[in-house]
C-alpha cells in the first residue's frame, strides 16, 4: 500500500483545513411535500481540503508522488490522520499515560485516502521560495 512520503510534512495546514462528515444519505423528490430521506449507505466517504507549506525540493516530491506513485491522482494512499494521530493518551482522570519506560502514550492512527476532485495547485510564497500546496482529499469508509 502506498504511504504519503515521510519527507513531505506530516501535518496539514489550519488555515484552509476542512473535514467533513460523509454524506450516506439518499433524497428523493415527492409530487408534494418535502423530499423523502433514507439511509443509502451505512458508511460513505468524507471529503477533506488540505494544504501543506513546502520547499521548491517538496513541491517536486508532491509533483512526483501525485504523477507516479498515485498514478495521477488514481489510487489510495494512507496519510496520517489529521484530527487523531499523535493524541497523547490519558486515563478516565485525565491524566496522562506512560509505558514501562516512562514515556508518553500517544495514538497511532491512519487514514486511507483518495485524491479528490480537484487536482493539486501550488500558491508560491516568500518568492518561491516555499509553496502552499493544497490538495482535495478524499477519507475512504
Amino acid at each position: 500500500m502506498i504511504v504519503w512520503p515521510a519527507e513531505l510534512p506530516q501535518r496539514v495546514l489550519a488555515a484552509g483545513y476542512n473535514e467533513s462528515l460523509g454524506d450516506g444519505r439518499l433524497r428523493t423528490r415527492m409530487e408534494t411535500g418535502p423530499m423523502k430521506v433514507r439511509r443509502r449507505y451505512s458508511s460513505a466517504p468524507r471529503p477533506v481540503a488540505a494544504s501543506f507549506r513546502v520547499s521548491p525540493d517538496g513541491k517536486a516530491r508532491i509533483e512526483r508522488f501525485w504523477k507516479e506513485e498515485i498514478a495521477g491522482g488514481s489510487l489510495p494512499f494512507w496519510l496520517p490522520d489529521q484530527t487523531h494521530d499523535g493524541l497523547i493518551l490519558l486515563n478516565e482522570q485525565g491524566v496522562p499515560l506512560f509505558d514501562e519506560q516512562g514515556r508518553l502514550l500517544a495514538n497511532s492512527a491512519w487514514w486511507l485516502v483518495m485524491a479528490g476532485d480537484a487536482v493539486p495547485n501550488f500558491t508560491p510564497l516568500q518568492r518561491g521560495m516555499a509553496y502552499t500546496a493544497a490538495f482535495q482529499l478524499v477519507i475512504m469508509p
